[in-house]
């Protein structure tokens, strides 16, 4: 048997570090569970900033020279033939009408009027009979005239084209009478017959090859396919530009010194996106157009500046990592902190050591500051998995302590980004092409502040910059 003096050394040898490890365990608060963060009741989602729709102003102008040069390209040569034609008192008279010279075409508001040149070709027969014998005989004749035309354009809602050409006269360009043999036709049958016979088929063919020519539609179209995909405004940052229309306008044709001009307007919504390329859902068809008053010229640039989670925590973990705050005998030290979003508030996770172990979670209102152009969190709160927790010795943390000692450090300057797109965005407005013939000018004359937001990915800003856009369409 052991000494009862030396057993009860050994106990109190024993109990010594068994008290300091209970003391230990008593007094070391337990960690807290990383839970989710939790929004109370009383946070409503909060709404997010529209992006603004604006007018793209696209002036429709062409010469009209070049519509002579397309309207003479797609006019056959051959316009008309027959071989029964009856001329008077000649009877199965050959005739072929064919282009002449090119086409001239003049304006006046919203009527085009043209001057057809043609050329006339006819061939008269001659039966003689003499002594039971018959010889026929024929000859060639041809002349030349110009009819004249005019046509009132409009285009429908639906982009159709609709001219209304009607007969301006005539005007012979060869003598005015037609000998054959002992026959003296008048030029006046011939031109009678030309307008009144083959005026809708002239007035037909004029108002299909216009049609074709002036094809509002098909030449807009590859202009609104082409709006829909991102514009890389630069390389280095990246920075995009993405067009969504939502609707398109137009005033009527009309002619203004030789040229056919109009007014189109595509309402969209313009946005400036750092980083990848966005994605776009196109829209492949024209919609009908609205006829409005005037073309609103004022455009409205949605400009995005984001500073994505990643950036923002690293900004926080700069200044709070490491970082200790105490309230009396309590002592917390920052070991980790992060910031995301949660329909659309800001939570700040804060993982601290010291008086307490584990992970609490404050929620706050994104606030932009217009004249520093600075992201601050405002009305903060502990989530309600923070409040939840019951332990006596946290608290003391729920009296605003920690609130107010890292609420100083919730600021996020977005400035040097807004500047950098503006500059971009005014640089690219400045005569550049967007594609073949088709040219963006524009300039940004004021700023003003949407709002600020938080996005699944990022703290984002939008400033409305106001200014003017214009797509130029060059023949």
């Amino acid at each position: 048997m052991f000494p009862s003096s030396l057993f009860n050394k050994q106990r109190a040898q024993f109990r010594l570090p068994l008290c300091l490890f209970s003391l230990f365990i008593l007094c070391t608060p337990p960690p807290h569970e990383n839970a989710e963060p939790k929004l109370s009741g009383d946070r409503l989602p909060m709404q997010t900033v529209a992006p603004l729709p604006s007018i793209i102003n696209v002036p429709i102008k062409m010469r009209t020279r070049v519509i002579e040069e397309m309207l003479n390209k797609q006019l056959p040569d051959l316009l008309y033939e027959c071989d029964t034609l009856t001329l008077g008192m000649a009877k199965e008279v050959k005739i072929k009408v064919r282009k002449g010279d090119s086409i001239r075409i003049t304006l006046q508001k919203d009527e085009l009027r043209y001057e057809v040149p043609l050329r006339l070709w006819l061939q008269f027969s001659f039966t003689v009979g003499a002594f039971g014998l018959t010889h026929t005989e024929y000859q060639d004749v041809e002349a030349g005239i110009t009819l004249k035309f005019r046509s009132r354009m409009f285009v429908k809602n639906d982009w159709k084209m609709v001219t209304m050409t009607q007969p301006e006269g005539y005007e012979w360009t060869s003598d005015p009478v037609i000998k054959v043999r002992f026959l003296t036709i008048p030029v006046k049958l011939i031109a009678d017959w030309l307008l009144s016979g083959q005026q809708k088929n002239f007035c037909g063919l004029i108002d299909k090859e216009i049609n074709n020519v002036l094809n509002v539609k098909q030449l807009l179209h590859p202009l609104w396919m082409k709006i829909q995909d991102p514009i890389m405004l630069s390389q280095d940052p990246k920075l995009w530009l993405r067009l969504t229309p939502q609707a398109v306008y137009m005033t009527q044709l009309e002619g203004v010194e030789g040229t056919i001009t109009s007014s189109v307007g595509i309402k969209s919504v313009a946005e400036t996106f750092f980083g990848e390329k966005p994605e776009c859902a196109k829209r492949d068809s024209l919609p009908d157009f609205v006829i409005p008053g005037a073309i609103d010229s004022s455009f409205i640039l949605n400009l995005y500046s984001e500073m994505n989670y990643e950036a923002a925590s690293e900004l926080l973990r700069a200044f709070l990592a490491g970082r200790s705050f105490s309230s009396g005998r309590k002592e917390i030290i920052v070991e980790d902190v992060a910031i995301t979003g949660m329909n659309g508030y800001a939570v700040i996770s804060l993982d601290l050591i010291g008086s307490y172990r584990g992970r609490i979670y404050v929620v706050g209102q994104p606030v932009f500051d217009s004249a520093t152009s600075i992201v601050t969190i405002e009305n903060l709160d502990f989530d309600l998995s923070t409040k939840s927790i019951a332990h006596k010795t946290v608290n003391w943390l729920l009296h605003g302590i920690i609130i107010s000692k890292v609420k100083p450090y919730l600021k996020f300057p977005l400035r040097e980004k807004l500047l950098e797109s503006q500059l971009m965005v005014q640089k690219m407005l400045c005569h550049s092409s967007l594609m073949k013939n088709v040219y963006i000018t524009g300039s940004i004359d004021s700023l003003s502040v949407g709002g600020v937001q938080l996005t699944d990915k990022a703290i984002q800003a939008i400033v409305f910059a106001r200014g003017s856009l214009l797509l130029s369409v060059h023949d």
